[in-house]
């Protein structure tokens, strides 16, 4: 319970309990001034004017007729209030009050609240019972002259007991209303932090299994879509990120202990051997161990690429980037090289609108692209490169060729690290091309698909389903980066 009342959300569930008690507070004040201060004012008011037209008719006509006036007007049942007291003898002269109320006796000239007692009439106008009310009231004193002895009290005052029934009905509303508030706002307060801290908790149960090492384990989500899901699933998104890192890290490590092995392994004996060799086996020697070398640092550098690029290091450069420009400056690198391995090189560009990523990164691609079909496209004579628009306005790199292909048991194997197909192995290779793209399109947000080359399939062998390799770009979100599309164009190269 005292986890409950220092939870954030409970403290803020008092201060606006707090804040609407005072605008209740301040909206009842203002009621009140504009409907029981006003009639107030207006019995005030009304008592003066009764005043003055009672002192003009005793100068005008004397005290007989005010005493006259006094009873017809006492005769009326209704509000008014009076009374008529001859001084110095103090005898009552006319009026509806028995006797004189003692809040009188020091509030000459100014205004009074008093009690008095009025008899209940039945509908018949008989007596049944007393019943006490309230009234406010003002006492005078009238002379005949400044200088005479005798004077007359006369007391003028309105029953306001029907005004004060209802303004104590309205402040007992009032106070009831914000018992109520008060009272709802807590049980409200309590339940709001029940529920944000048990949600609060969960968070703090999967993050300690977490530091305890399962890294397997995700904060679960209520399906409401409100921020603490938000904020779930981008804690989620980073533990993924962090997981694949860590996978990838461990994956590294041992991919390295078992295919650098060898090579290794190689090495040693290799220069152990030729230690008392001659200088031609030596110098062989030494050529097939620098070729090693060369290759162990190629796979270094293609998993320090890998990891730059899942670290998100090798992404700062992402921007509003031309993809057909990336693409027939590859195609234009690599022609040379398709027409010496037999191929017919082919570059087919739709308008296509820019996408958000690194030219290096997306240049890094294509390049592995084509290395791939270059190598591994045995028996066939066509790749193609393609980039068009995509459906949601990104973009979409596909590279096709009518080679062997790759079965579909395989196409989620060969993105793995050093994973090469057991009809590649004769080829030069360390199996971490397409697992550098499938790193970049994870950098890009892009879908990256491995199917047949259904296109080129007719025109191939009958043994040969080809392959396409397809790169799904997501569209650039800022308006501005659009830029005015070309017409479509191909380029072909020659065979060789």
């Amino acid at each position: 319970m005292l986890r409950l009342l220092r939870t954030t959300s409970f403290r803020f569930t008092l201060i606006y309990v707090l804040i609407f008690t005072v605008s209740v507070s301040v909206l009842g004040a203002a009621v009140y001034r504009a409907t029981f201060g006003a009639a107030e004012r207006q019995t005030d008011i009304t008592i003066d004017n009764e005043i003055a037209v009672l002192s003009e008719l005793f100068t005008a006509s004397g005290p007989g007729t005010l005493t006259r006036v006094i009873r017809q007007r006492t005769a009326w049942r209704d509000d008014s209030i009076y009374m008529l007291i001859g001084a110095p003898s103090g005898a009552v002269l006319a009026g509806n009050l028995t006797a004189l109320p003692p809040e009188a006796l020091l509030a000459e000239g100014s205004f009074f609240d008093f009690q008095f007692e009025r008899p209940i009439l039945d509908a018949r106008g008989q007596e049944i019972g007393i019943e006490t009310r309230g009234a406010r009231g003002k006492v005078m004193r009238f002379r005949p002259s400044p200088d005479a002895e005798q004077s007359y009290l006369v007391v003028v005052a309105r029953d306001i007991g029907a005004r004060e029934f209802l303004r104590d009905r309205l402040a007992n509303v009032i106070l009831r209303v914000l018992g109520t508030t008060i009272a709802m706002g807590l049980v409200i307060g309590l339940v709001f932090s029940r529920s944000l801290l048990r949600r609060v908790e969960t968070v703090n149960k999967a993050t300690r299994a977490i530091r305890a090492g399962d890294l397997s384990k995700r904060i679960p989500q209520t399906g409401t879509g409100d921020e603490l899901d938000d904020l779930s699933d981008n804690l989620n998104s980073m533990l993924d990120q962090i997981e694949r890192l860590l996978a990838g890290m461990r994956e590294v490590s041992d991919n390295i202990a078992h295919d650098l092995r060898s090579p290794l392994t190689r090495i040693q004996n290799r220069l152990t051997d030729s230690i008392n060799a001659d200088p031609e086996t030596k110098d062989r020697v030494l050529r097939a161990t620098l070729e090693d070398s060369e290759r162990m640092l190629g796979t270094f550098n293609a998993l320090l690429s890998i990891a730059r690029i899942e670290s998100g290091e090798g992404t700062g450069g992402m921007a509003p980037t031309d993809i057909v420009a990336i693409a027939e400056e590859m195609a234009e690198l690599y022609e040379p090289a398709a027409q010496d391995a037999g191929f017919e090189l082919t570059l087919i560009t739709a308008p296509t609108p820019p996408i958000n990523g690194s030219r290096e990164l997306i240049s890094q691609a294509i390049a592995n692209f084509l290395d791939n079909a270059l190598k591994y496209a045995v028996g066939g004579t066509k790749i193609e490169i393609k980039v068009e628009p995509s459906d949601k306005g990104g973009a979409v790199l596909q590279i096709c060729d009518d080679g062997p292909g790759v079965e579909s048991k395989n196409r989620e194997r060969i993105m793995q690290r050093f994973v090469r197909l057991e009809e590649s192995r004769t080829t030069q290779g360390s199996g971490l091309g397409l697992s550098l793209v499938a790193a970049i399109a994870r950098a890009h947000n892009a879908e990256l698909v491995f199917d047949d080359n259904q296109i080129s399939a007719a025109n191939a062998k009958a043994a040969n389903r080809g392959l396409r390799i397809t790169m799904v770009f997501p569209p650039v979100s800022d308006e501005p980066y659009r830029r005015n599309l070309k017409k479509p164009k191909q380029k072909t190269g020659v065979p060789a």
